[in-house]
This record gives structure tokens, sequence and C-alpha cells, in this order.
């Protein structure tokens, strides 16, 4: 039986074969992609092939059919939510469980280009998906279907903090006591754990503590339009009411604004009736007409690729601009780091009281962890790291590959997992 370690992540997935024994083996998943390694959990369904395609080649083809198709992102972010449990892609009823099957058949069928054998699969799951015992179990329970019905018989389930921090393990040459940030698009989770001990299988032994906090790149992108972009589509704007009252802008819609992925879910009678009487009663018709516009036109993907550009700049510059000029939409807004994290700090204050709730846990005191490994995408971003920087010191943080070191543990997981596990 061979084993795999996958990281199926908010924003990207990564695999890694767990052969022989060395480093595990990352695996292509995307030849399309700048990254082959790295798969953007990204889904399209194309009105050409009546089907889904996925990773760089969902976004080719959905600018490739005019955007006529539906673009899916996030979805894990849903494993957890009572309120997802089946949706209408054009013509096709789809659960949640058929979603995440579509992108694990692309892995299945990556593993099955490398090796005919029988396959134990580690997922990576967050310390928290959802802080309610019943709606984590729903995910697992979630995940655990989509796998079988890719074809994955045999699975097993590691947190992925914990994965990250046995990445950091096999490099390092002396025993610590060690804080794992996994800080990703959905969740930002943190384990502490005694890492270089030589220990191997089982290590609950050596973890000390574990906790997440459902707050991630997604969240930060959420406050970037909610904050500096939402005017431009309605939000501050009025409406009058068939009772002659003068109301906010439907909280509803910008609520989904925030989250892209959300945004296709818009695309329904009950919405083009809601928006079409707004037009027509509210006090910014022109918002009106580019939330439309950016709804019916399936613009929200681009739209928050041009703000997830400008956060990324953030990381290295003063400033940055926003530009998004399609249909009646013409957004053109300068962002300072200075703002951002003005916006993002309540997020990082909760990301600061999950740590230290951890920390709290494993009874040790900032002073007491000898490294601090960070990982995921918004471990980059400079606010997030001064946080760790004024909690640790400088010289405590460590990083290796943000994207796929998950991955990496994971594979090291599965190499020592029992088969029946």
């Amino acid at each position: 039986m061979e084993r795999f370690g996958l990281d199926f992540g908010t924003t990207n997935t990564s695999l890694a074969w767990g052969r022989g024994d060395g480093l595990p083996e990352l695996c292509r998943l995307d030849p399309a992609a700048l990254d082959p390694r790295v798969l953007r959990t990204l889904l399209y369904y194309s009105l050409e092939r009546r089907g889904f395609v996925v990773g760089q080649r969902a976004i080719g083809e959905y600018l490739a059919e005019d955007m006529e198709g539906t673009l899916i992102q996030s979805i894990k972010t849903f494993l957890g939510s009572e309120l997802f449990e089946d949706t209408w892609i054009h013509d096709r009823m789809c659960t949640l469980e058929d979603l995440i099957a579509v992108v694990l058949r692309e892995v299945r069928a990556a593993i099955r280009a490398l090796t005919p054998a029988d396959v134990l699969l580690v997922l990576g799951r967050p310390a928290v998906y959802v802080a309610q015992p019943e709606r984590e179990q729903l995910a697992r329970r979630r995940l655990e279907r989509a796998a079988a019905m890719a074809g994955f018989t045999a699975v097993a389930f590691e947190y992925e903090p914990i994965a990250a921090g046995l990445a950091y393990e096999a490099r390092i040459a002396r025993p610590e006591l060690a804080l794992i940030a996994d800080l990703g698009g959905g969740t930002s989770d943190f384990t502490v754990m005694r890492l270089g001990a030589g220990t191997r299988g089982d290590r609950r032994g050596d973890i000390l503590a574990t906790g997440g906090v459902q707050i991630g790149g997604d969240t930060f992108d959420a406050r970037i339009m909610a904050t500096t972009l939402a005017p431009h589509f309605g939000a501050g704007t009025t409406y009058r009411s068939m009772e002659g009252q003068d109301l906010p802008f439907p909280s509803h819609l910008l609520e989904r604004l925030g989250h892209w992925h959300q945004v296709p879910f818009l695309r329904s009678r009950k919405t083009r009736d809601l928006l079409a009487a707004l037009r027509f009663s509210g006090s910014d018709p022109a918002a009106v007409d580019r939330l439309r516009a950016l709804v019916e036109g399936n613009l929200a993907f681009f739209l928050f690729e041009q703000i997830e550009r400008a956060k990324s700049a953030l990381s290295t510059a003063d400033e940055a601009t926003i530009s998004f000029h399609a249909d009646v939409i013409d957004v053109e807004e300068r962002i300072t780091r200075a703002a951002f994290e003005t916006m993002i700090a309540p997020d990082l204050e909760r990301i600061a009281a999950c740590m230290a709730g951890v920390l709290a846990e494993a009874r040790l005191a900032p002073d007491d962890v000898q490294a601090v490994f960070v990982t995921g995408g918004s471990a980059q971003i400079p606010a997030v790291r001064a946080l760790l920087t004024r909690t640790f010191g400088a010289e405590r943080l460590r990083a290796q590959d943000y994207l796929t070191s998950v991955a990496c543990g994971l594979g090291l997981t599965a190499r020592h997992r029992p088969a029946d596990s």
C-alpha cells in the first residue's frame, strides 16, 4: 500500500508521496500552474463540457466561455455549515460532497498516474473547523464521504499544524519545544509540540496543546472589500420601502459580497427581483447596476484577484492600488499598509488570543518556546509577522515553504500511519 498526504486547503491543495526514507515527494497536481505542485482549490462548471474542471484550467475555461459558467472557490469553508446542503449549478443539483469530490478525483487521477497500488490517504484538517462539536463532526463526515466518492477507500486525518511541525522537525538537528503556526486562507491554527526527540508512530505524547480560529486570508480580503470597495456596490446607500421608509441597503447582500466564493450563489431569480426593486427605489441606482454586473457577469473572482494582488503587494510596499474595470464597474482605490492593518486589527487580536490560549493550555509562557515555525500564505503578511515577533522575538521565527510544508508533514504522517488506523 502506497501512502500519501493531502493538504486540501481553502485556497490551495498539495499532495506528498510518503515513500522511501527521506522527505516525502511533492506531486504534480496541476501541469498548467506556475508551480505544478500546487493546485488552486478552484472548480468551474463548464457549459460546453457539461461538467467540472479544476485549478488553472478552471480559470482558463471560465475566460474561454466568456464567464458564462460557474466558478467556485473556498468550498472547504462550508464543511462545518449546516446551511449548505446542496445548491444548483446551472441545471445540476450538487451537494457539498459532490463539489469537494471533484477536487479529490483530480488528486486520485494524479496518484493513479504515479502508482497502481492501493492507497492510504492522510487528509489534513484544521485544528478547528467551527467551534461547535456537532458541526466539527459534520465537517469530518462530509470530507470522508467526498473522499469515498473520489475513490479513496483508506482515509485517515491529521491536524494541519501538527503536520507542519513534522515537516519542520525533519530539518532540525536537535530537540526543540516549538509552536507551530499554520496561517492559511480559512483558518489560523496553532500547536505546541516537542520536536526532534526521535519519536516515531503515535506522537500524541509530544503534542502539548492545539487550537485554532476561523480567521485567515479570506477574512482579510473580506475586510478590504467591506471597508474600501463595498460603497461601489451599494454599501452606505438606502432604498424606500413599501411603507415609505428609507432603509439601509440589504445587509445580507453585502455580507455575501464580502466573500467572493459566495457571490455566485446570488445568481438567482429572487436576487434579480430584489436588485430590480433596489434600483427603482434606491438612493444610488448606479451602485445597484454595478452590483448586478458583478453578480450576473461572474466578475467577483477577478475583483477579488485584484484585492489579493494588492494585499500581497502590501507585504513589501507601503501602499497598493486596487484597479478593476469591467462592464459598468470602474474601481480605482488606493490602499495603504497602515489602513489595511487597521482593518484587520480585530482579526489579529482574535488570532493573538487563540495563540495565547494554546500556550496557556500547554502551561507555557512565550519565553518557554524555543522555536516558532510559521507556514501558510497569511504568514507572509507583515502585521501577522509583527504579532509573532512581538510575542517571541524575530530570532525564534522559522519558515520553509509556505504553501507545501503541511502536505510534506502529512506525507510523513502517512508513512508511519498503520493502514487500519
